[in-house]
């Protein structure tokens, strides 16, 4: 069980809310599920609600629940976690000043970089407590580490076991975790550990090999596959003139902790011939977090764990349904590193009930991760460029499979170099990348205003370079550039 073996199996296995729920709307179940067990519990939810009994659950009765859930959790951090204590003193807040969904723009963003800083201060329990801890890396050379109970853990695997069942996977299938090994993150350990305990099959395969990845599929009988974006991406890229990935008998693939753009999608779909979904997770929140349909209509969230909240990254103001802004969680159950208002960087938008699948009548979505605010610099007199602005372009050209952009300066003028995974007629590569580039209104502009040099594109044998995990696909060299986003 890896790294769950300090949990009792049986024990574990009576404590999911997931066992018994099936079907593809198995994430709504759990969060009714969950609904219904505080409902039973709580006068104060009751109240909220103004129902005595639940016998048809509406949108509406999940977001009152996620209100009362945000408020429960805002109180337990305040009284056990000494940062939120200090915090929400010096604020002169307390959760009773949280009487509706607009009152939450009241409470303080949690920054990334406070959690990298001093780990410690968040945590909310004895060590003796903690069952598992994470690191993630942090923006300010810290890496943060995050603090999960055995409770916690639980409730990620029930997260995790919902969201696999609602994209169609049933005891019969098997799931290949493809995250490439790295030692201070790696999801693929917790997924492959998660689906066990759920009484789910699974495989961990790391290996960047692409025979190796083939044979594990076709020896395990693979039918599901979820693995970080890039990396699924590459071995299909690499396996497709190879073999006949359409046969493998794959029902589905989920692209985890990397954002899925839609000509990566489309190449997907066309090599293994099955619907590609995106799946949306941070480790500070324990992974699993909201995952796609087959509707493509956003991603589902797992609303009985996370709050999620759109807002302008400048002004913090609130931002309403289907209006793009920093996406804020909040862990409404955690009890190790509970975190409140916590900012992503990552820009989306929040999209309303229903999804167009017909499967999640209740419960809220965000919509297509558009970028990191981080990831976002500027050339010429302001034009923002971001990796997803490149990733249409370029992917799109028959035998790219990644590129690297480093910027740097000379005089007054940027210089863009572009280097190329490709495979192919190397001329004929130029003048399509080079029209790719010239599509792109932010290089055209910088151009016309002779602020920036004719983009350089180089290539390099496609396969010929070792995959690197979370790799910057945006290196910027200049010396005491403005990077701000806005």
């Amino acid at each position: 069980m890896g790294i769950l073996t300090k949990v009792k199996v049986a024990v574990a296995r009576r404590k999911l809310n997931s066992m018994d729920i099936i079907g593809t709307d198995s994430l709504e179940k759990l969060i009714h599920s969950r609904f219904l067990a505080d409902f039973k519990k709580s006068q104060e939810l009751r109240d909220m609600v103004g129902k005595d009994s639940l016998d048809e659950i509406t949108a509406e009765d999940v977001n009152t629940y996620q209100l009362y859930k945000f408020r429960e959790s805002m109180r337990y951090a305040m009284e056990n976690s000494h940062y939120y204590k200090k915090k929400y003193e010096a604020a002169g807040i307390t959760p009773d000043d949280i009487k509706t969904m607009a009152d939450i723009s009241k409470v303080p963003f949690t920054d990334p970089d406070d959690l990298a800083e001093n780990s410690m201060a968040f945590c909310a329990v004895s060590q003796g407590k903690v069952m598992r801890a994470f690191t993630t890396s942090g923006t300010t050379g810290n890496r943060k580490r995050v603090f999960f109970t055995q409770n916690d853990v639980l409730n990620i695997v029930d997260s995790i076991a919902a969201a696999v069942k609602s994209v169609g996977m049933t005891k019969d299938d098997t799931l290949q975790v493809m995250f490439p090994a790295v030692s201070a993150w790696d999801p693929g350990l917790m997924m492959d550990s998660a689906c066990k305990l759920a009484g789910l099959n699974s495989l961990v395969s790391s290996t960047a090999d692409v025979d190796e990845q083939i044979k594990n599929m076709k020896d395990n009988k693979t039918t599901y596959l979820i693995g970080l974006t890039s990396f699924i991406y590459r071995i299909t890229m690499l396996a497709k003139d190879k073999y006949d990935l359409r046969s493998m008998g794959v029902k589905t693939i989920i692209c985890s902790a990397e954002p899925l753009p839609e000509i990566m999608r489309k190449q997907m779909i066309e090599a293994w011939g099955c619907p590609v979904l995106a799946q949306y997770g941070m480790t500070e929140m324990g992974l699993a977090t909201a995952i796609e349909c087959a509707a493509y209509d956003g991603m589902h969230t797992s609303g009985a764990y996370f709050f999620v909240e759109a807002v302008d990254p400048v002004t913090g103001e609130s931002k309403g349904y289907g209006e793009s802004g920093e996406l804020i969680w909040t862990s409404l159950v955690m009890e190790g590193t509970p975190l409140i208002r916590y900012r992503s960087r990552d820009i989306s938008q929040i999209l309303p009930a229903p999804c167009n699948c017909g499967c999640f009548s209740t419960v809220r979505r965000v919509a297509k991760i558009q970028g990191r605010l981080d990831a976002q610099t500027k050339i010429g007199y302001g034009q923002k460029i971001f990796p997803a602005l490149f990733d249409e372009v370029l992917l799109a050209v028959p035998g790219v499979l990644s590129y690297k952009l480093t910027l740097t300066h000379e005089g007054y003028k940027d210089k863009l170099n572009f280097v190329l995974e490709y495979k192919g007629d190397e001329e004929e590569g130029h003048r399509q990348v080079e029209a790719a580039l010239m599509s792109l209104d932010e290089i055209k502009d910088a151009l016309d205003n002779d602020l920036i040099e004719i983009p350089e594109v180089s290539f390099i044998e496609a396969g010929s370079i070792e995959f690197v995990p979370k790799s910057k696909a945006i290196v910027d060299l200049r010396e005491n550039y403005d990077v701000s986003s806005t």
